[in-house]
């Protein structure tokens, strides 16, 4: 019979190792499996430490979460600053899309967390910065930052939604073009019209295309008060 060998036990980080960026680290990685999967003994386990240690540093589950959406907010690739604010505008708009799709598990929690951390308000002073340089301020700048927040979460939302609920094996935007091919042509003549168009709908061609309506609009009422230029 072949020689066997007892499992070799896994070493546990010593207690001074245990940080809290080496917590979010862990956490980071075990969020790939989506906000379920990121339990503080899922951490511990990536950590290779007892199911304690991030106790340590995080009271609770929501406690990591927070710090974990801070740090990720923080990795926002902000363009450079032009003499264009609107191209600018567009460009904060297009980072902050892919913080989103990076880490798609986030999209709810930050969307939904009253406070996700210091980096949140850092990626509104950006935004609001930006809008002044044309010239708006105030209530409408806030109303514009949060019109780009709902392009952004929405469509977000919507692909990693509709990616989920397809088969692995399948591309979605396929699926969605041969269901809409097979619908009556009675009743649905111009949505069948475009089956093949609908086929690529929340795909990153579709997302320039309403950023850049968005933008354009957002830029022609840079100036405007009360209905007047």
């Amino acid at each position: 019979m072949p020689k066997t060998y007892p499992p070799v036990a896994r070493q546990r980080l010593p207690r001074s190792s245990v940080t809290p960026e080496g917590i979010l680290d862990a956490a980071e990685r075990v969020s790939t499996g989506g906000l379920d999967a990121l339990t503080i003994r899922a951490v511990a386990t990536e950590m290779g430490s007892s199911p304690m240690a991030p106790y340590r540093c995080f009271a609770t589950k929501d406690d990591l979460v927070d710090a974990l959406l801070d740090r990720i907010l923080g990795g926002l690739a902000a363009p450079e600053p032009s003499e264009d604010w609107a191209a600018d505008l567009a460009g904060f708009a297009r980072a902050h899309r892919m913080l989103l799709a990076l880490h798609p598990w986030a999209i709810v929690p930050l969307f939904t967390r009253p406070n996700p951390g210091l980096n949140a308000t850092r990626i509104g002073e950006l935004a609001l910065e930006i809008l002044s340089r044309g010239g708006i301020t105030g209530g409408d700048a806030v109303a514009d930052f949060c019109g780009i927040l709902a392009l952004n979460y929405g469509w977000s939302a919507f692909a990693s939604a509709r990616s989920a609920a397809t088969r692995i094996d399948q591309d979605p935007g396929v699926a969605i073009g041969a269901a809409i091919a097979a619908l009556p042509a009675g009743r649905f003549p111009r949505t069948r019209a475009v089956a093949d168009q609908m086929s690529a709908y929340g795909s990153d061609e579709h997302y320039e295309r309403a950023l850049r309506q968005l933008v354009a609009g957002i830029r022609d009422s840079a100036g405007v008060t009360d209905g007047t230029r």
